[in-house]
């Protein structure tokens, strides 16, 4: 059984692995066309750099859906060379070969849930910050444990949060006269946007120096003109998908903290748990279908069916989503219905084929 199991294995760790190149070679062909408006404003290492920065993410989406689609295709070929039908005649259960199939994708699992924790939020900060060159008026910006720090001339920024509703906490700028002077700051406790580049700042210190001394005064409210604009912080923030567990959970407490509705971040802390997970699921579900028999087509067919359930399970996980917000469910139970749907059919599968 040991050498059936390291076969198995082996064959369905090459096809996964076969259709993981193929689909991140296609998505990244696909990046780099809808990136080519962008080459006039990067040079051809900021680009490459690009490129490159997109792919932890295209793997963590595309790993499930490739594992998924190379089991079907390296159970399809081991049946369609009479070698599946050889293993169970000589006693192998299909609960043996799910074994395997599971052993192999709870390491895919874990590939997944290490690319998704400590690589993808890094390579997305890295795109992000290229892509803010793009804009019609580039200006420089850099996250720290501070927040967001933004230079526009001789005025620097920095943003504690952006919060959920597009509205901004703790801001401070620091505007110089020259390279050496400070004319100006204003800290302010939260900002809201009235549009064109225009912000309304709440409970602002504006303390001005000059000749005759330094001077402060307080307002309750303080328009702001600024470059920034909602759509320039958008670009530097992360989709909570693609946070880390450490980020989302300080972020859901600063949330909590401050009486915001924190759901959605629930649901993307709890989804990069499961979403891994789901890699061994998919893997279950193509078990059944190399039950059978081959005829002319099947592996094309099978295949075919490999990229049909992959994209059932990405709409159902996104759709999951947002009936849980929607319908207030608990963030848990959106993240792990998809999963548990899946499971359940596989499961319901495999024990038919068994018994018959």
């Amino acid at each position: 059984m040991k050498t059936l199991s390291r076969y198995i294995a082996r064959e369905v760790v090459a096809a996964s692995a076969l259709v993981l190149v193929a689909l991140l070679l296609l998505l990244i062909f696909y990046d780099f066309l809808q990136e080519l408006a962008s080459l006039r404003q990067l040079n051809a290492a900021q680009f490459f750099i690009l490129a490159a920065a997109t792919v932890p993410s295209s793997f963590y989406e595309l790993a499930p859906i490739a594992a998924l689609i190379g089991t079907l295709f390296a159970l399809a070929q081991l049946a369609g060379n009479s070698e599946y039908a050889v293993m169970r005649t000589s006693g192998i259960s299909a609960l043996q070969i799910a074994g395997v199939v599971c052993g192999v994708g709870l390491v895919f699992a874990g590939m997944v849930f290490v690319v998704g924790e400590y690589v993808v939020p890094r390579s997305e900060q890295v795109a992000q910050r290229i892509r803010a060159i793009t804009g019609a008026r580039p200006f420089i910006a850099r996250a720290f444990q501070s927040g967001y720090w933004f230079k526009d001339g001789n005025t620097f920024i920095n943003i504690a949060s952006v919060l959920p509703d597009g509205s901004l906490r703790s801001i401070r700028v620091f505007e110089y006269a020259n390279d050496v002077d400070l004319a100006r700051t204003v800290v302010a406790e939260r900002a809201v946007f009235q549009g064109g580049q225009q912000w309304q700042l709440e409970r602002v210190t504006e303390t001005r120096f000059d000749a005759q001394g330094v001077s402060a005064v307080v307002n309750a409210t303080q328009l702001w003109n600024t470059v920034l604009t909602p759509s320039m912080l958008s670009v530097l923030q992360l989709a909570p998908e693609k946070l880390s567990l450490d980020g989302l959970i300080e972020y859901i407490g600063h949330l909590r903290a401050n009486n915001q509705d924190s759901r959605r971040f629930e649901s993307a802390m709890w989804g990069k748990f499961f979403y891994p997970l789901a890699t061994c699921v998919l893997m279950l579900i193509a078990i059944p279908f190399a039950q059978i028999q081959q005829r002319a087509g099947g592996v094309a067919g099978r295949i075919f069916i490999g990229i049909l359930l992959g994209l059932v399970f990405i709409i159902f996980n996104r759709l999951f989503s947002y009936l849980s917000l929607l319908y207030q469910w608990p963030p848990l139970l959106g993240a792990v219905m998809p999963s548990m749907l899946f499971l359940t059919v596989a499961a319901a599968m495999t024990w038919r084929i068994e018994r018959r």
